[in-house]
């Protein structure tokens, strides 16, 4: 037994404290049972990836292949992925074209029959791969696990809870209102991944898995359960906040892609109404400050 490092100050949501966990050595795993990839993607987010870890470590469950893809960590990623190296099955460092880039390479490198990805400062709750895996032996046929689970801050507290929903193209479609499928809590086969094309979507940088979930729900609904299998942390520097702007034309790509027609016209109707409210603020703004002074100090541009 190999003693797996310990985080020295902190609690992670979900898992009980101060959990003891020791690992076997990857030799020893039960290769009769499947084998879960998970790919994860980083680039500097050494305050959180020892979590992303751990959380796949203290599943209990050693057939387990974990492929980390860093874009190049100028932070203390590269020093716990070193301390993590010999559970970390495939480690690929190097610059890349962002997140989608490293979902891709990473999978690339997969050979297991149960895939997902965890973005670095993600986890998994306890019980995650057990459940996986009684979902799939209970639908022998199916190719798509979907759980529940939940969205924590920076300092893990409890932002929301997100159900588990059938992996349809309704359900997909009730994104307008604010209903979607929590990627830290999906899994799926391999031949799924296949027959979807095998990637996902490197020309969009938010909604990849949302773009991959209609792919999926061409082939098949999903296995739904309520089970809690995965944390999102969501704070003030994290990609969906910090690249927010992105999120409308990449939605209006996928209705396109997909014909969903009418939710397209309703976001461009949207967009339309939201920048006719620009226009009237800026005009409004012009009567009630010196244009001349704007324009000189370049804060309005000229007509």
């Amino acid at each position: 037994m190999v003693e797996v490092p310990q985080p020295s100050s902190h609690r992670l949501y979900g898992w009980p404290e101060d959990r003891a966990i020791a690992l076997p050595e990857r030799y020893k795993a039960d290769r009769s049972r499947p084998l879960f990839s998970i790919v994860i993607p980083t680039l500097n987010q050494g305050a959180f990836i020892e979590d992303t870890l751990l959380s796949i470590l203290w599943q209990g469950y050693d057939n387990v292949e974990i492929i980390v893809v860093d874009g190049g960590s100028t932070d203390d990623t590269p020093a716990v992925l070193e301390r993590y190296h010999p559970w970390i099955s495939v480690l690929i460092s190097e610059p890349d074209r962002g997140q989608s880039e490293a979902i891709n390479k990473g999978f690339h490198q997969a050979s297991g029959s149960i895939l997902a990805w965890l973005n670095s400062d993600d986890f998994y709750l306890p019980g995650a791969f057990h459940q996986v895996l009684a979902c799939f032996n209970a639908q022998p046929s199916g190719r798509w696990v979907i759980g529940s689970g939940d969205i924590i801050s920076a300092d893990q507290s409890l932002l929301r809870h997100v159900p588990a929903r059938e992996g349809s193209e309704q359900t997909l479609l009730d994104l307008e209102n604010d209903c979607f499928l929590l990627q830290q809590s999906c899994f799926w086969s391999a031949s799924l991944w296949q027959e979807a094309g095998g990637g996902v979507d490197e020309t969009l940088s938010l909604l990849m898995d949302y773009d991959l979930w209609w792919r999926f729900s061409r082939r098949c609904s999903g296995i739904v359960t309520q089970e809690k299998l995965g944390a999102m942390r969501y704070y003030a520097t994290v990609k969906t906040r910090r690249q927010g702007d992105r999120f409308p034309a990449e939605l209006a790509t996928i209705y396109a892609r997909y014909g969903a027609s009418e939710p397209l016209e309703r976001l461009v109707q949207r967009l339309l109404a939201e920048k006719s409210a620009l226009g009237e603020r800026l005009q409004a703004l012009e009567h009630q400050l010196p244009v001349r002074l704007l324009r000189r100090l370049r804060l309005l541009a000229k007509p």
